[in-house]
């Protein structure tokens, strides 16, 4: 996520200042925004970390820590998943996002693609989150991205693509409670034909230790 906190501000309708940095590659475990509902049911922003830990799941805290993140949920099972149930059900979250990676098998090497909306600009991703309980007490908010079946514009680079809320989703996504469980389903789609611009960008993007602006730059004009 790069673009400014106004920019947040403008389209989530939120006040998004903090001293987070502009992220170009940002990777599992590491500090991710996210807009959810406080306590009073307002919007709050929020940085929490990306892969999700269930909250019943004190026991293996540790283990989960150290373990491959949960990242993703897949959209088609997250509300019956004992993992993503409670937290689909009642800690639902926008994640802003102005694009992200994807990688393609290329002999032994894998290609790297950026991946931003055809119309630039800030969107969200449909989220979950959770607060997990470590065994000394502390806590951890934690969170996930729902994905989905790939539409036309990614099948041939990936399976999965996350799933996007639209603005005007938006504020049901967040405040809908369980008995509207039915339209929530019917916004986990793909994004529809010509909505994703794909394009490939140099491997130093496959290094967590890289980051910068000149990660999203098309290969061949670096």
């Amino acid at each position: 996520m790069n673009s400014a906190p106004a920019d947040i501000d403008l389209v989530f309708d939120i006040d998004a200042r903090d001293n987070f940095p502009p992220r170009y590659n940002i990777a599992p475990t590491q500090p991710i925004a996210v807009i959810r509902l406080d306590q009073r049911r307002r919007r709050e922003y929020a940085l929490v970390r990306w892969g999700f830990i269930p909250e019943w799941a004190k026991k293996d805290f540790a283990e989960r820590m150290k373990s491959r993140p949960l990242i993703n949920a897949r959209a088609e099972t997250a509300a019956e998943k004992p993992t993503f149930r409670s937290a689909y059900r009642r800690r639902r979250c926008l994640v802003p996002a102005d694009g992200f990676y994807e990688w393609v098998a290329k002999g032994a090497a894998k290609q790297a693609y950026c991946i931003r909306p055809a119309e630039e600009g800030v969107f969200a991703f449909a989220g979950i989150w959770e607060t997990a309980l470590a065994p000394d007490g502390g806590e951890i908010d934690t969170a996930a991205i729902l994905t989905t079946a790939a539409g036309p514009d990614l099948k041939a680079i990936h399976h999965r693509e996350p799933v996007v809320i639209s603005r005007r989703d938006a504020e049901q996504w967040l405040y809908a409670d369980e008995r509207d469980a039915g339209a929530l389903a019917e916004m986990l789609t793909p994004a529809p034909r010509g909505a994703w611009h794909a394009y490939p960008v140099a491997s130093d993007v496959n290094s967590v230790r890289n980051d910068g602006p000149h990660l999203i730059e098309p290969e061949g004009f670096l």
